[in-house]
């Protein structure tokens, strides 16, 4: 083992970095002369072009006693690493590693056991056994399958060299992806002033720990996409900032971390326990938390963590169901798809030819996390359903193999689907023709899109029930568009031809287009005034693509209206079958938002949570649209999924008091007899709601129990009910933003 110390500033030559990482053999280290590059005024390595990668292993390069900046800038190529490592063993400390076009440190090709960082007060050098990597692509990039048990500890990630200014990398600072799988971010890391503070992602990346960072203005601070299992961030159930005490729910035997921010993240590292055998942590610093905000982390059994947990706002003793509640809090279990009975909540996507990160983890046409989601309903198509993504080059009337696989799994376990029959006529342009619009004003356009539903009816009529009749028709300006004329007459051609293939086929027509425009109610309307009204068996539209209080409330508050016009006005014109809600969504803060509002995701959970209760409480099925890479949102619609399986609404009589405004009630019956009460104050959305003290009253009932559900958070406790006058009472009950499920057992007249 040898140490080769580098003694020039330059690129290249006798005594450069480049010269001793090619000189080096495993086991060596690399130190640099601190009378070159003074600790009190580090001097810059300016690079043209990429280093040697680090192959040999159990190499240490070491600038904790010296001042050394390794500087991309000048590199004319692309994507070009600072330090790229593909073997084991390796340390990298005391480096300034900026303004590279790719990663400062890049680790992959299943490298393991590799340390960028240290202790930043161990060393003259300005960051001591810490590195500094700002300004680059991605700070430090982890990824491919085997890339695990490397360490990231003490480095300032995104700021300056006293970890305070905004010097952020322009992506992501830590990124983990691919596979990579059981590393480990922290402690003593600073990760600031990015896009993504830390993203990892892909569902084979698992076991990733972060702890004790301080992790704090980026636009997003820990972000899972697919991965670490998925592991949904903790709920803080009750807090007092000035007596530094603090309960929290998560997993059972899990680790929880508490922070302070003035934002949304983990600025301030307060301290850590592990929650009980019921998923309960209570903390007690000892003195006060900083504040004014805390949010937490859980890491479980298997070293994943989560991101965290909506940020708190003042202090709350409690923020359980029901005020002076102290029964005991159990985690709900969610149920997989195919052990659920119909909930009529649905998933919505499209293009199997494009398969989207967000939508399908790791880009890998898999079922499973659509029935981990617990949905019973599924709406897409094998092509596009939007024409400006049109794969123009896949074809229509033949089924690839992997996407029968993929319906034939969906069906297997019980998913109920809409196939949508949108046709792009790729034949006709691939004979040179410009396909017209508006759509199917000749025979010859009509004769081909008979031509293909008969192919796609015959083809899946064995494991999909349901057709939908276009996506979008009053789409002006696209190929999608039909004049609604011209698509009820459509539909008077289709139908004949979907029965004659499959007697026994679901038809759906509508699908317009976001029913804020008036337009497009106008369009829907004229179909549901029309005279195939009795020839079909659903109506379908889009209502919501982040309607709320805050953004249009006019029509918000009046889609209840709205969609009771629809069925009365269907039912007059002969139609006796169903209704579906389709494409429900609230954008958050990493996806286009353009023409729609953002919301954090924690509002988008609960915006969404109350859709879907609403529109089932009205009896109509919904869809969302499926983004994976969302787990709040993920966990809350799952935790819906299992809690409305087999629920059918019900009008069971209920009185509320309370100075809360805007409650929303719907009440549901289940299979076994029990029955549901959901309720929600239906204003504007936010992080932290403790809610409002309510009483409910059931008039001239009982129960033998009743139990509160926290569908957000993923817990149950039995609420305390009281018999009074013959009425079934619920005293202090806490409402909130989001919708509380109170289920009641052998609910019975006294």
């Amino acid at each position: 083992m040898r140490t080769i110390v580098v003694t020039s500033t330059a690129d290249s030559g006798h005594g450069t970095l480049r010269q001793a990482l090619q000189d080096t053999q495993s086991g060596d280290t690399i130190n640099f002369d601190p009378t070159v590059f003074p600790p009190s005024a580090p001097v810059t390595i300016f690079l043209t072009s990429g280093l040697p990668p680090v192959s040999q292993g159990n190499l240490t390069i070491d600038a904790s006693n010296a001042g050394v900046i390794l500087d991309g800038s000048s590199i004319p190529e692309s994507w070009v690493n600072g330090l790229e490592a593909t073997s084991n063993g390796n340390t990298v400390q005391g480096l300034q590693i900026v303004s590279f076009s790719n990663s400062g440190i890049s680790i992959g090709g299943g490298a393991q056991n590799n340390t960028i960082g240290g202790d930043r007060t161990i060393g003259s050098g300005p960051l001591g056994q810490g590195n500094l990597l700002s300004g680059n692509y991605v700070g430090i990039n982890l990824q491919e399958d085997g890339t695990s048990f490397n360490t990231i500890m003490g480095n300032l990630i995104g700021t300056d060299v006293d970890g305070l200014a905004a010097r952020g990398n322009h992506e992501t600072n830590i990124y983990v992806g691919n596979g990579a799988s059981h590393n480990m971010i922290g402690p003593g890391n600073i990760i600031a002033y990015c896009t993504e503070g830390i993203k990892i992602e892909s569902t084979n990346s698992l076991g990733n720990t972060i702890t004790q960072n301080s992790i704090h203005e980026n636009l997003s601070g820990i972000k899972l996409n697919g991965s670490n299992a998925y592991l949904p961030p903790p709920a803080i159930l009750g807090y007092d900032l000035s007596a530094g005490t603090i309960t929290v729910f998560s997993c059972a035997n899990c680790i929880i971390e508490i922070f302070s921010d003035d934002g949304t993240q983990g600025k301030i590292y307060e301290g850590q326990g592990m929650a009980n055998d019921a998923g309960i942590f209570t903390f007690d610093k000892g003195a006060s938390f900083t504040g004014p905000h805390l949010t937490a982390t859980t890491t479980d059994i298997d070293d994943n963590t989560s991101g965290f947990s909506p940020p708190t706002t003042g202090t709350r003793k409690s923020s359980l169901l029901q005020e002076g509640n102290t029964l005991p809090i159990i985690g709900l279990q969610p149920k997989q798809s195919s052990e659920l009975q119909d909930n009529k909540i649905g998933a919505h996507f499209s293009n199997l030819w494009l398969l989207e990160p967000e939508v399908f983890p790791g880009a890998v046409l898999d079922a499973s996390h659509i029935l981990e989601l617990g949905v019973k309903r599924a709406r897409f198509a094998i092509n596009s359903l939007d024409s400006d993504k049109v794969h123009w080059s896949k074809p229509e009337f033949s089924i690839d193999p992997s996407h029968d696989e993929f319906i034939t799994s969906l069906a297997d376990n019980g998913v109920i689907i809409t196939y949508v029959l949108s046709f792009w006529d790729k034949a006709y342009r691939a004979g040179g023709g410009e396909i017209p619009i508006p759509r199917f004003e000749t025979e010859d356009d009509v004769q081909r899109y008979l031509d293909y539903v008969r192919f796609v009816v015959h083809h899946f009529k064995d494991r999909i029930e349901y057709y939908e009749i276009w996506n979008e028709p009053n789409l002006t300006g696209t190929i999608q568009w039909i004049e609604v004329d011209d698509y009820i007459d459509l539909v008077r051609r289709a139908v004949p031809v979907i029965r004659q293939e499959y007697p026994e086929a679901k038809i759906v027509v509508g699908g317009t287009t976001s029913l804020t425009d008036a337009e497009s109610q106008t369009y829907l309307f004229r179909i549901l005034r029309s005279d195939i009204m009795p020839l079909v068996d659903v109506v379908s539209w889009h209502p919501m693509y982040g309607s709320s209080p805050e953004y249009d409330s006019q029509y918000y508050y009046g889609y209840p209206s709205l969609v009771q016009e629809i069925i009365d006005v269907a039912s007059t014109h002969g139609f006796a079958g169903e209704f579906v809600a389709d494409e429900i969504h609230w954008n958050t803060p990493d996806l286009p938002a353009p023409p729609w509002p953002i919301y954090s995701e924690t509002e988008s959970a609960k915006h969404l949570t109350r859709s879907i209760v609403m529109h089932r409480g009205m009896n109509i099925a919904v869809t969302q649209l499926l983004l994976y890479g969302k787990p709040q949102v993920f966990r809350a619609n799952q935790n819906l999924s299992t809690i409305m399986a087999g629920a059918e609404p019900t009008n069971l009589p209920i009185e509320i008091q309370s100075e809360a405004t805007h409650i929303r009630s719907y009440s549901f019956s289940l299979p076994n007899g029990d029955k549901l009460i959901a309720l929600w104050t239906d204003g504007v959305a936010v992080d932290d709601d403790p809610g409002v003290k309510s009483t409910l009253i059931v008039p001239g009932f009982s129960a033998q129990k009743v139990m509160g559900v926290d569908v957000l958070n993923g817990f149950e406790q039995q609420v305390i009910t009281s018999a009074e006058d013959g009425n079934l009472v619920i005293r202090d009950l806490l409402v909130k933003d989001y919708p509380i499920i109170l289920r009641f057992s052998d609910i019975a007249p006294p």
